[in-house]
């Protein structure tokens, strides 16, 4: 799962950055400390998985990761390529997901590039600036498109019709992710616009736990998600001694689910991702993200593809059946196996095993 960062310059991006993958990155209170794109890879928390190990004796556990690309931060004109934020934009097209993280802290050591705080206003503008870099980038291939519409390919000529639909949608200020054509959603994939992929808003608050209200209607208007984090307290907790961490996160009521393991648990629930596993004895234990509603063949196919080719059934169990049991045998005794065709749903925390034949 890549997740791209986007926001405006001092928004905290590289400080969320920093907090979930634990990649040291320069932070500092001036605009454009990132310059080039950073990249990082972040392990993924589940219990589960050492669960699963732990009750068979698996020595190696390999959790599922995400990685994150930080780029500048956006400021006007970055949507036609002006600016450092404009250059790497395209670093993000081949992004699952946009992390927008948007300024709602009253640090007054860290200046706003408009020297006032409003968070609603700041994601208009990325907003804004995205779907610039959308338009431009749609409409450079609508006119090579067009060349060939012209010889009368039908393919082109569709694909004509796509762009203007997506044109349209931008120029009317909704993103691409609004048009509801599965032509339009195709090209809009094929071409990695910014404003097709699902977005999760993240209020980087001072210790607030809750987005701001309109930040949270406008999420919810462009068809994303909204979530608030103190990143900046979070850095300061993620420095300490576990133990007196969770202690001090108890005492100022941060929740169960905060830090680094919210903003994945925030990207999975955006991407509507389940996790199953593989592990029916050593050497590992491994945890795999697919979407929902994947079926068992092409959950496989994920493993490698020799065994989605290949697949003849699989043996699936429920990750807390398989603790209780003790062993993929004593699964198999207690009759706890199920044997699951290749068209079978996966479900959330499944461990699989299948059988192939290539």
């Amino acid at each position: 799962m890549d997740l791209g960062l986007v926001g405006r310059a001092n928004a905290g991006k590289t400080a969320l950055f920093s907090l979930v993958t634990g990649a040291e990155a320069e932070i500092a209170p001036y605009p454009f400390t990132t310059r080039e794109p950073q990249r990082a890879m972040a392990d993924v928390p589940d219990p589960r998985l050492d669960a699963i190990a732990d009750a068979q004796d698996i020595p190696r556990r390999v959790p599922a990761q995400v990685q994150l690309v930080d780029i500048a931060g956006l400021a006007a004109g970055a949507g036609h390529g002006e600016g450092l934020g404009g250059a790497a934009l395209g670093q993000l097209r081949q992004a699952d997901a946009l992390l927008h993280v948007v300024r709602a802290f009253a640090n007054a050591e860290v200046p706003h590039p408009e020297e006032r705080v409003d968070p609603l206003a700041d994601a208009e503008a990325v907003d804004l600036e995205l779907a610039v870099a959308d338009r431009d980038q749609s409409e450079r291939r609508l006119e090579r498109v067009r060349k060939t519409a012209k010889s009368g390919d039908a393919a082109a000529i569709a694909e004509a019709a796509a762009l203007e639909r997506l044109i349209e949608a931008l120029d009317a200020g909704r993103p691409a992710r609004s048009v509801d054509d599965e032509a339009a959603t195709a090209v809009a994939a094929d071409m990695g616009l910014l404003t097709a992929k699902p977005v999760l808003y993240i209020a980087n608050t001072d210790e607030e736990l809750e987005p701001p209200a309109d930040l949270a209607a406008h999420a919810a208007a462009q068809g994303a998600q909204a979530l608030a984090l103190p990143v900046g307290l979070e850095l300061e907790l993620a420095a300490m001694d576990p133990e007196e961490a969770a202690e001090l996160a108890a005492e100022m009521e941060l929740g169960g689910t905060r830090g680094a393991d919210a903003v994945v648990a925030g990207a999975y629930r955006l991407l509507d991702l389940v996790t199953f596993f593989t592990g029916s004895g050593p050497p590992e234990a491994r945890a795999w993200p697919i979407r929902r509603g994947t079926t068992a063949a092409a959950a496989a196919g994920k493993i490698h593809s020799d065994l989605e080719r290949g697949f003849i059934r699989a043996e699936v169990i429920p990750w807390d059946d398989l603790v209780a049991a003790g062993s993929w045998a004593r699964a198999r005794e207690a009759a706890t196996l199920r044997m699951e065709g290749r068209d079978y749903v996966v479900q959330e925390g499944d461990v699989m095993q299948v059988r192939f034949n290539v």
